[in-house]
C-alpha cells in the first residue's frame, strides 16, 4: 500500500543560512520527496523562480559522516523537474509587500514518482540500507524573499528489494576556452542522463558570427578510457532533443539535459544497454570562449541498493 505523509510540517529555518538534517524511513521504501516552499514577499520587486528555488541551497542525501549518495542544488532540481516534465506550481504574481509566494519540486529516488509519469508500480526507490538522512542547506533569505517554509512531503511503499534509486553528482567549475573537463561517472548502475548549466548559454550569445564558441561549453561526449563513446554533441542539440522550454517554466535558458531514457520502460532505464557503468568513464565537455561556471550533474540509477 503506497503511503503519502509529512516529514516535516512547514520547517522555520530562520533568516540565515543553515543545515537541517532529517530521518528518512528505515523499514519503508521511499519514493519521492516533495519539496513545499512557501514564503513572504519583501518589498514590491516580484519574487523569482530563480530566487525561491535557490532558498534551498542544496538537497542532500546522505551525511558526509555516515554515506552521502547524492546532492543536488535547489535551483538545479528545479531545472531538472521541468526538463522531464514535472512543472510544479510556482506563484509569485502579487507586487505587494508580504504577498505569500509558493514554488515546489520533487526529489525522485523512483523517477516514475514524478508528474506526468507517476506510477507507484515501477521497482526502483530508497531503501533504509542505501541512506538513512536528508540534510538541507537553507540560504540565507533573498533580497525579496522573507519568511520561508518548507514542508517534506514523502512517498513510500513497503519495503522491498528494488532495482536502484536515482542519485545526482555534482560538478562545478570554471570552463575554460578550448580545454576538456573530464567529469569521472561513479562505477555501477546506469547512466540516466547529463544535466549541465552554462552561465554563457546560446541564448546569451550576441556576438556577431558566433554561434557555438561563446558558450560556455562548445560540446560534450561520453568517453570510455578518454575516448568518445557517445558524441559529441552541442548542449542546444540536447536542448533540442529533451524539450521542455515552455516560456517562463525554466529559471534559464543555460539548462541543458542529455536524457539517455530517464523514463524507459525496459527493466533498466539508461546506458549501457546491458551490464553497467564500468571503469574509465567521464563526461568530457569542451570549453567555449566565455570562460565561467559551469555545473555538471552525472545522473545516475544507484544499483547500490
Amino acid at each position: 500500500m503506497v503511503k503519502y505523509f509529512l516529514l516535516e510540517t512547514d520547517d522555520n529555518p530562520g533568516t540565515s543560512a543553515e543545515v537541517e538534517r532529517f530521518d528518512l524511513p528505515r523499514r519503508e521504501t521511499s519514493k519521492g520527496l516533495i519539496l513545499d516552499i512557501t514564503a513572504q514577499q519583501n518589498g514590491t520587486c516580484i519574487a523569482t523562480r530563480t530566487g525561491l528555488a535557490s532558498q534551498i541551497d542544496q538537497v542532500r542525501i546522505g551525511t558526509a559522516e555516515s554515506n552521502r549518495v547524492s546532492e543536488v542544488d535547489g535551483e538545479d532540481l528545479d531545472a531538472f523537474n521541468v526538463l522531464v516534465g514535472n512543472h510544479a506550481l510556482f506563484d509569485a504574481a502579487a507586487c505587494s509587500d508580504n504577498s505569500r509566494v509558493v514554488h515546489g519540486m520533487v526529489y525522485p529516488f523512483d523517477q516514475f514518482i514524478m508528474s506526468p509519469q507517476i506510477d507507484y508500480g515501477e521497482e526502483f526507490g530508497l531503501t533504509g540500507n542505501a541512506a538513512r538522512n536528508l540534510e538541507i542547506a537553507y540560504a540565507a533569505d533573498g533580497s525579496n524573499v522573507d519568511d520561508k517554509r518548507l514542508a517534506i512531503g514523502i512517498v513510500t511503499v513497503p519495503e522491498s528489494r528494488t532495482k536502484g534509486f536515482v542519485d545526482f553528482h555534482r560538478t562545478a567549475y570554471c570552463a575554460s576556452n578550448g580545454s576538456n573537463q573530464r567529469i569521472d561517472v561513479p562505477e555501477g548502475g546506469k547512466l540516466l542522463g547529463v544535466e549541465t548549466f552554462e552561465t554563457t548559454g546560446a541564448a546569451d550569445v550576441t556576438a556577431d558570427g558566433a554561434h557555438r564558441t561563446d558558450q560556455s561549453v562548445e560540446e560534450m561526449a561520453v568517453t570510455i578510457n578518454r575516448n568518445d563513446v557517445l558524441g559529441p554533441i552541442y548542449t542546444t542539440t540536447a536542448q533540442q532533443h529533451n524539450g521542455h522550454y515552455e516560456i517562463g517554466s525554466i529559471s534559464d535558458e543555460g539548462y541543458s539535459l542529455w536524457n539517455f531514457g530517464i523514463f524507459s520502460r525496459r527493466a533498466t532505464p539508461g546506458i549501457p544497454t546491458n551490464g553497467e557503468i564500468g571503469q574509465n568513464w567521464q563526461i568530457r565537455q569542451l570549453g567555449g570562449d566565455a570562460a565561467d561556471a559551469v555545473r555538471t550533474y552525472i545522473i545516475r540509477q544507484n544499483r547500490n541498493v
